[in-house]
Formats: C-alpha cells, structure tokens, sequence
C-alpha cells in the first residue's frame, strides 16, 4: 500500500465507502467503511461503522466509532465512545469518555477518563487512569497513576511506580446521580488479585497479594499478604492479614 496512490476521503451526512489506502479520512455524519483503512489521520465527528482494521498516523474522534477490527495509531485523541474489537496499539492515547477495547491495549503515553473496559492485557510506559474502569488481564505499566471512581476492577497489576488513590471531583457523579444509586456506588474501590512493583501505594483497595520494594497500605484496603524487602507502612484504616519482610 505504500506505493498506492493517496486520496481524501471526505463523508459529510450519511454516507458508505470500501475501505483502502487514503491520505485524510474526515467523517462528519454516520459513515459505514467497509474494509481496512491505512490513512495518514482520521477524523471523526459523527458515527463511523468500520468493519476492518484501522491504521493511520493519527486519530481523532468526537463522537462514536465501532471498529470491528484493530487500531493502530501514532496519536489517539478520544472525545465520545470509541468501541473496538481487536487490539489497540498507540503511542500515546488520551481518551474522555466511554472507551471498551476488547483486545488488548499497548502504548508508551496513556491518559484515559471516563468508562473503560478492556478485555486483555494493558502495556505501556505511563498509564494514567481516572474514571470507572475493568481490565481482564494483566496491567504492566512502568508508572501506574489510577484514580478510582465507582467500583473499579484489575486483574494484575505490575510496575514500577505504582500509586493507586480514590479519586474526587469526577463528573460522572453528576452524569448518574438522577439513578439514584447508593450513596457507596460514587466512591471508589479496586478489586485485584495481585500487585508488584518497586514503590507501591495503594488506598481503598482488597488484593490477594502485593509484592514490592517500598509499600504503603493507605486507608480502606483489605490485603491478605504483603511481601517487601525495603519498607513498609500500614494505616490504621486497613487489614493485612500477611505481613512479610524478605
């Protein structure tokens, strides 16, 4: 395709196209693409469909995209819902909204805020998390900045700055409040079966296990061990059933 000759491709209102080799996708309306895209950016205000892979230079999306294939972009700017089926790859992504990833995500600069689910694993080199989200499998992350909101669930964590807070402020609170949930349902908790790293925090989390160098279990955690080999710290408003220096 890098011999292909590149077009513009440009649907404004509602409109279909077969996927291909382009030089700028701009979509404003509801758009189906049928096929791969391999473009240099897209960009999408509206409601795209693709039912291929998607691979471009950059990436912009104020709005909805269903792609049914993977994604693979130097820059992500989410602001809306972006659903995938395949994997993510990205170098850097920042996303506000409802991101749900199916596959796996790999990145070296992460920002995501809002509703996210993602099926497999998470890697990358910084991640910063504020919102609600799920992750089925591993996250491994050098720096890992979660901000819990709502009822948040990881399978493995793992790297080398860890700091997990319950996070305020989030504007979902304002989003869901007319359901008229239980007050508990706003405040933040993470449900994970093990985290490691060098410098751990953690705070209004329940693990199975923890593994690290430094480790500070803030208030509200429920851990069953804890092994370190450099310090420890506990607050009062938590329980460790465990405690091991190594």
């Amino acid at each position: 395709m890098q011999n292909t000759k590149r077009y513009d491709l440009s649907i404004t209102g509602n409109g279909s196209s077969a996927g291909g080799a382009f030089r700028d996708v701009k979509i404003v309306g509801d758009a189906n693409i049928d096929g791969d895209v391999d473009c240099l950016a897209f960009k999408c205000t509206g409601t795209t469909r693709i039912t291929g892979h998607v691979k471009s230079t950059s990436c912009s999306i104020m709005g909805t995209v269903d792609l049914k294939g993977n994604l693979e972009t130097g820059e992500a700017k989410i602001t809306g819902t972006l659903d995938v089926d395949g994997d993510v790859k990205a170098q850097e992504m920042k996303s506000n909204g409802d991101t749900r990833i199916r596959g796996s995500v790999f990145g070296e600069d992460i920002k995501l805020e809002g509703l996210f689910k993602i099926g497999g694993n998470c890697e990358a080199e910084s991640l910063q998390m504020k919102g609600v989200f799920r992750i089925k499998g591993l996250l491994n992350v050098g720096l890992v900045d979660l901000k819990l909101h709502s009822k948040c669930e990881v399978k493995e964590i793992g790297g080398e700055k860890i700091e997990i807070r319950r996070g305020n402020g989030f504007v979902l609170k304002r989003w869901i409040s007319v359901f008229f949930l239980p007050s508990d349902f706003y405040e933040g908790t993470l449900m994970c079966d093990s985290i490691e790293g060098d410098d751990i925090y953690v705070e209004y989390t329940s693990a199975k296990v923890i593994r690290g160098s430094n480790i500070t279990i803030g208030p509200g955690c429920h851990i069953g061990q804890v092994e370190y080999t450099g310090t420890f710290q506990q607050a009062e408003d938590t329980t460790v059933t465990q405690c091991t220096k190594l």
